[in-house]
């Protein structure tokens, strides 16, 4: 990867990140940096979408497989440690799979949709991970819980977590995409 490529590779996740944090900082306070809060959600769901939306921007589909695996073994690693069971991986393969599913629809909606203003872009992350969220987490209850459709408050609380992480990712990706040129410039970095 190009130099240029690779500054604007790390700052489109930087900034996607932080647009997560900031919303998590927002309505959750600081519990989102405790890794055993459902909180921490906004740092790692605004890292791995923002990092996913910069790979379908700035590589080719084999480095894009590649990193899916490597971010679903680092999260059975990390939140499950030695324990990983078949739970762990369907309850990570329907999380990482709703992100990933979310960011790729909204990739190609902003490529189909040049025409809507920056900013406002992002209400359609926003949809698409709060609906799919939602819907996944109930799959993944389904098959893990054995106990039938999960309670309305589960499925509300996942649906406004996707809908809040969609939104911080989405408006720090529309803020990059917004102010690429005047961010290079800042940095002193070259565009060419």
């Amino acid at each position: 990867m190009k130099q240029n490529k690779f500054y604007q590779f790390f700052l489109m996740t930087f900034f996607g990140m932080l647009g997560s944090i900031l919303i998590g900082l927002i309505f959750f306070g600081t519990s989102i940096f405790v890794p055993t809060r459902t909180s921490f959600q906004f740092v790692m769901s605004g890292l791995y979408g923002s990092l996913f939306f910069s790979l379908l921007e700035f590589s080719d589909i084999k480095e894009l497989i590649y990193a899916i695996l490597v971010i679903l073994i680092l999260q059975l690693i990390i939140f499950s440690g030695r324990d990983v069971s078949i739970i762990f991986v369907i309850r990570d393969l329907f999380y990482l799979g709703a992100l990933f599913l979310s960011i790729k629809l909204y990739h190609q909606f902003i490529k189909r949709n040049t025409g809507i203003k920056l900013y406002l872009r992002s209400f359609a992350l926003v949809l698409f991970y709060g609906v799919i969220n939602a819907v996944f987490v109930s799959i993944v209850f389904l098959i893990n819980a054995h106990r039938g459709f999960p309670p309305i408050a589960l499925i509300y609380a996942f649906a406004r977590d996707g809908i809040l992480i969609g939104l911080g990712i989405g408006l720090g990706i529309d803020f990059y995409l917004q102010n690429k040129k005047h961010l290079f410039n800042l940095l002193k970095i070259k565009t060419a």
